[in-house]
């Protein structure tokens, strides 16, 4: 007999819709054909989410999200697989030489509790309703649409744009079921900002705020520099920030007080070293100068002088000034260090020009580009020459995925004198605790039942707590009498106030109730990301911007306003869910027309400068064609799919261009992989330069297998581009050939290497092809 467990997965059932009566009308090899690409198509799709595939029922898919490991985002990742199997499916129709609408998909998507066989002969199987009820909704969805269960909606609101539809008679259910329609992934969230006038105490993190604050106190102390990581880890809304505030506020009373530096990162995308220009910045400054073009010469001094060769003073000198932000140096790109050089640059600087311990504060680097997470590794590598270093980050749990090396040592393992730090998994507040912040927000005002149902309410999350206390006094339900311990009253009668069942959906109350100018402003801004420029609100048709943004910092809805060296004055929402509230309710429509429009004022606004806006561009122009409705050529009046596609791509390669001159060739292998998926079939030339891009950045940070794959992919696209007349095809094609010969070589397959080549020129011949 097998052994089983129970676990929570989220299941998904995927069924080409319409294949019986395709398969009457065609060849059974065609059949066969068309079958093959879609299981290979399925199998990368789930297995690229990290889903497990269950099995294959003739037309049909079933897979897994959840087995063998848990991870806190399985319903996210589910729900993703399915809106790409959904556009994968149609892109494999028109690759196959079908009709439009030949090949299409449903999905059904249920989260629950299954029994999951672990080893024997079932090994790997689930059952249960849960995944019943997923293979039930895949059968009610019509074509083309991704359909999940309420638990799976609750999951991914966050992340996922989901429509309510009217609740289904499903067969074999005895009660209607709740379902909901995912129509796409919303762009990513950021850190929580501090509240306004209700502002939390730090309850239930003693132990871990004695922990940091204690590691601190050792760097500072100790004889010889010592040098550390820690990361803060958990889910939005569980207190991440205000921990670190507090662990600041901590570390300014000890004996030396370290210097305290700031990275604050977002997920729009910027330059991948940007955030660290206030760090270098700020370090100017605290030697007495200005981040101006004049001041290399006096830096190189302070550096010489620090010990640090004057040759190599100079040169360091320029690339700490280039990080922070300066101009003029007249220096040629083209024979800028490669980027382990900078960071060693940036870092001999840093540590010259400090003389006291530094505590530096990294707020949600699961936003960081690769680049900006390979130089914080580099900077506790070793230990700093002077005053050592502690570097204090938060993030959420998905960042550890992607960068395995953050894990270190469980936070409850006890670290040496010169340990390299470790991962504080911070949990929800208990009910006690939750309990307690919410007399400490609002003293008595509450009655004890009301208290413990807001407690078992938010399941211990804070922002839940202080949000929804937020929109009670923003409604008048909870109202301010006196400066005193009981300065708060409660306006209606408790049981009259109803708790809303998650923090997203008090959000949303919070934006109904602003005039219309200013909602219109929260909902329209919300395009560009958490933070949005006031000079563009005019261009995205919010009336009255400056009116319409006092409302929203009156009522503490923004923090700012933030200065940007290119968008000019910024405000950032109060946190991240606030801004996904209101990007969640712009129609489709709408949504594409805003980024197209943003897109095309950050171009303006950029100037000489535009090269610094590249990604954003991109990134906007791409996220105005994924949220364009299906129907219809145009996304906006004027402007088609595949023109916009073309154009966004030809935005994300400038951007990995740029990113490459900066060293940051992480960075411009993510522009590059994007770029390639955007272009155009019809376009073959300027999709083999693009993959060849991708390989000659992937292949030096150890990518060398993907690197192999992009130069082939490349190769077969400038074949296709020579199979359609384009003139291009033999530079694409020598670039290519050449790229993965010489990839070849470094791997020591010299054989295949020398045979390429040989091919190569044979098939390119005398050139007197057109």
């Amino acid at each position: 007999m097998s052994e089983v467990e129970r676990r929570i997965v989220s299941v998904l059932f995927a069924d080409l819709v319409g294949f019986t009566p395709l398969s009457e009308r065609l060849d059974a090899e065609d059949v066969a054909t068309i079958q093959d690409a879609y299981f290979a198509l399925v199998r990368e799709t789930v297995g690229r989410y990290g889903g497990q595939l269950e099995k294959f029922i003739g037309d049909a898919a079933m897979a897994v999200f959840g087995v063998p490991r848990a991870r806190d985002d399985d319903a996210e990742r589910a729900v993703r697989a399915g809106l790409a199997l959904v556009a994968a499916v149609e892109q494999l129709g028109a690759r196959l030489g079908l009709e439009q609408g030949t090949l299409r998909l449903r999905v059904g998507i249920n989260t629950g509790e299954v029994v999951h066989a672990v080893d024997g002969p079932d090994a790997g199987r689930v059952t249960g309703d849960t995944v019943n009820t997923a293979a039930r909704l895949q059968a009610a969805t019509a074509a083309g649409t991704v359909l999940v269960g309420e638990e799976t909606a609750l999951a991914v609101a966050e992340a996922i744009d989901i429509e309510a539809v009217p609740p289904l008679e499903l067969k074999g259910k005895s009660a209607a079921v709740r379902a909901f329609v995912a129509t796409a992934v919303r762009p990513q969230r950021s850190r929580e900002l501090a509240m306004g006038s209700l502002r939390a105490p730090t309850i239930g993190r003693e132990r871990e705020v004695e922990r940091l604050v204690g590691r601190i106190a050792a760097i500072a102390r100790a004889r010889e520099p010592i040098t550390e990581r820690w990361l803060v880890v958990a889910p939005p809304g569980v207190g991440k920030t205000r921990l670190v505030e507090e662990v600041v506020r901590w570390a300014e009373l000890e004996q030396p007080a370290p210097v305290v530096r700031r990275i604050r990162l977002r997920p729009e995308t910027s330059a991948p070293y940007a955030p660290l220009t206030p760090l270098a910045v700020a370090v100017l400054a605290d030697a007495g100068l200005e981040p101006a073009a004049p001041a290399v010469a006096p830096l190189a001094e302070l550096l010489a002088a620090g010990g640090i060769e004057p040759l190599r003073a100079r040169i360091v000198a320029r690339e700490l000034l280039d990080l922070a932000g300066v101009s003029g140096l007249e220096e040629d790109r083209a024979g800028r260090p490669d980027r382990d050089q900078r960071f060693g640059a940036w870092l001999e600087a840093l540590d010259v020009l400090g003389d006291r311990p530094e505590l530096w504060v990294v707020e949600d680097l699961h936003w960081a580009a690769p680049d900006l997470v390979a130089f914080l590794e580099r900077a506790t590598a070793t230990a700093s020459p002077r005053g050592g270093r502690l570097i204090l980050a938060t993030a959420r749990p998905s960042f550890l995925e992607s960068a395995p090396a953050w894990a270190g040592e469980p936070e409850h393992g006890a670290p040496s004198e010169r340990t390299a730090g470790g991962v504080i998994e911070l949990a929800t507040l208990d009910p006690t605790d939750a309990a307690g912040l919410v007399r400490a927000l609002v003293g008595v005002a509450l009655p004890e039942a009301l208290v413990e149902a807001i407690a078992a309410r938010s399941d211990g999350n804070c922002l839940f707590i202080e949000e929804l206390l937020r929109t009670w006094v923003g409604t008048g339900a909870l109202v301010e009498v006196g400066p005193d311990e009981g300065r708060w009253r409660l306006a209606v009668p408790a049981e009259q106030i109803p708790l809303p069942a998650t923090v997203q959906a008090i959000y949303a109350a919070q934006l109904d109730d602003l005039p219309a100018g200013a909602r219109q402003a929260a909902r329209r801004g919300a395009v560009a990301g958490r933070r949005f420029p006031v000079r563009a609100l005019e261009t995205l048709g919010v009336g009255e911007p400056a009116q319409a943004v006092e409302e929203l910092r009156r009522r503490a809805l923004v923090a700012g306003p933030l200065p940007d060296r290119v968008s000019g004055d910024t405000f950032a929402y109060r946190h991240a869910l606030l801004r996904d509230a209101g990007y969640a309710s712009l129609a489709r429509a709408e949504r594409a027309d805003l980024h197209v429009r943003l897109a095309r004022w950050l171009e303006a606004a950029a100037g000489a400068e535009v090269d610094e806006v590249a990604a954003s561009v991109g990134v906007h122009l791409a996220a105005g064609l994924a949220s364009a409705p299906g129907l219809g050529a145009e996304v906006v009046p004027g402007v088609t799919r595949a023109a916009l596609a073309a154009e966004a791509a030809g935005w994300l390669e400038r951007a990995g261009d740029a990113a490459v001159a900066d060293g940051a060739i992480a960075t411009a292998a993510a522009s590059y992989r994007r770029a390639a998926g955007l272009t155009d079939g019809e376009a073959p030339a300027d999709d083999a330069r693009r993959l060849t891009k991708l390989g000659r950045a992937l292949a030096p940070t150890g990518g060398v297998e993907e690197a192999e794959e992009a130069f082939a992919r490349a190769i077969d696209s400038a074949r296709r581009a020579r199979d359609a007349g384009d003139r291009a095809w033999r530079e694409r094609f020598a670039e290519a050939v050449e790229a993965l010969a010489a990839l070849l070589f470094e791997r020591i397959r010299f054989v295949e290497a020398w045979r390429l080549g040989e091919d190569a020129l044979a098939e390119m011949g005398d050139g007197d092809d057109v």
